[in-house]
């Protein structure tokens, strides 16, 4: 590890390592840096607006009025339960277009695959690009660069996003090949090896992570995902990266593990959540139904966790 890097995990809100009901809430917070550089995260969309999928999005809209964000970055399973035929499917308009109608929103919207368009037709997702103006996925798994325009390099940092497809590098799904028949076409060393050139050449100041299944997760319903700890963290521990961003849990936590500086993040549900427990690597949790912002200023960045109700409930800052 470059000893001259150093991460500090700043824990602003909460002191103890408690999941927290839907009444608990933070305020008096700021979410953004100022002249930063802002994005929502959000994942598990589709429904159709029911299970808070459309309070999720009248919140997300509101606060895009208040601080800009360049992007939203949409960590899978958009479409439930079954992916989509087509680009010309039905759901389209009913889990995505109609539901995230708000003119801030408006923006462009970064996907990945989920295991639940698995189900469906993948291909349609990457080539809807071609049909909706703000969605944007380009490949299966690709990178976004940011950097600060001239004029603006004392505001933020360069940061490196790395969007991946998770549900080919586990085991499981090509053990039921008839539930998800795209994965069996995959060729997930490919992918791992596409993923760790690019990790290896990248000099961003901050390298992010996005894939729709977490490594590490504490919940009723799942466990840690095996495939992923053998098969993806060493890359992610090998090349420092900062943040692995995961949705797919339906629950808000963050996690630190002995001997990586990583964070762990699992993105709470915009639509219909699950029950967390307390693990011991576990930082915080919540059940809540939400969102996150990513904040980049100089030389740091900030992930606030954002419920169904617009409170922000969680807070934590890497600095470098």
């Amino acid at each position: 590890m470059n000893k001259n890097l150093i991460t500090f995990f700043l824990l602003t809100l909460f002191l103890t390592t408690s999941c927290v009901s839907k009444q608990d809430q933070y305020t008096n917070v700021e979410i953004a840096y100022e002249d930063g550089y802002n994005f929502f995260v959000a994942n598990d969309l589709g429904r159709n607006g029911y299970y808070q999928q459309k309070a999720v999005a009248k919140v997300m809209g509101e606060l895009a009025e208040d601080i800009d964000i360049e992007f939203i970055a949409d960590a899978g399973d958009t479409h439930h339960w079954n992916g989509v035929q087509s680009v010309h499917d039905p759901l389209w308009m009913t889990n995505f277009e109609t539901i995230y109608d708000h003119p801030e929103l408006m923006v462009e919207w970064y996907a990945i695959l989920g295991n639940h368009e698995y189900h469906g037709n993948t291909q349609a997702l990457i080539d809807y690009s071609n049909i909706s103006r703000r969605w944007v996925m380009p490949a299966r798994y690709y990178t976004k660069t940011i950097v600060p325009d001239e004029g603006d390099e004392d505001e933020y940092s360069t940061v490196k996003v790395f969007f991946i497809d998770t549900t080919p590098l586990i085991d499981k799904y090509y053990e039921e090949g008839d539930e998800y028949p795209d994965v069996l076409n995959q060729d997930s060393t490919l992918q791992l090896r596409w993923l760790e050139e690019e990790l290896a050449k990248s000099t961003e100041q901050f390298k992010i992570v996005i894939g729709h299944h977490p490594i590490y997760v504490s919940e009723k319903k799942r466990v840690d995902e095996q495939s992923l700890i053998e098969k993806l963290d060493p890359l992610l521990r090998k090349y420092n990266i900062d943040l692995y961003v995961a949705g797919h849990s339906h629950t808000f936590q963050h996690l630190t593990k002995p001997g990586t500086n990583i964070n762990y993040v699992v993105n709470g549900s915009a639509s219909l959540s699950r029950e967390p427990i307390k693990g011991p690597d576990t930082r915080f949790c919540s059940s809540d139904e939400g969102f996150s912002i990513i904040s980049i200023g100089k030389d740091k960045l900030k992930m606030t966790f954002i419920n169904y109700l617009g409170n922000p409930i969680y807070q934590f800052e890497v600095k470098k």
